[in-house]
């Protein structure tokens, strides 16, 4: 079975989080998501989601910490889905190959429908955000 390696942004600016709604002509279509994609064979997960923030939403970004990876079958295939924190970045948000783009708290990301391969990628964000307040 084919194993396709993708990573997922989660951007936080003032304690909010960005998610971006899937395009009505594509698979899970109208379902919101953290923005990334595909990692290419000559390129690190960071430098993947540089490129992939720059292509999907014009912008710079600062990958900071790693957050977790989720895998799943799909059509036959593989996925190994890997979140990684995006704590800044540089330029006006735009949304090139999403439908929408949305600021909310990580609590009230779970009241939209998600792709089901971010819902465990979020929950371990705010797993992560809750032991750093306790530290």
């Amino acid at each position: 079975m084919k194993m396709i390696e993708v990573i997922a942004a989660i951007i936080e600016r003032d304690g909010k989080i960005l998610l971006a709604q899937r395009p009505a002509q594509s698979d899970q279509a109208g379902l919101w998501e953290f923005a990334g994609g595909k990692v290419e064979l000559d390129e690190s997960q960071q430098q993947a989601l540089v490129r992939e923030l720059n292509e999907e939403l014009g912008i710079e970004a600062t990958v900071g910490e790693y957050v977790a990876s989720h895998q799943r079958e799909v059509s036959g295939r593989i996925i190994h889905l890997h979140a990684w924190h995006v704590p800044d970045f540089h330029g006006t948000l735009q949304a090139h190959e999403h439908q929408a783009l949305v600021w909310c708290s990580p609590e009230e990301a779970l009241q939209y429908p998600l792709a089901p391969a971010d819902i465990p990628l979020l929950e371990a964000f705010m797993a992560l955000r809750a032991a750093r307040a306790a530290d």
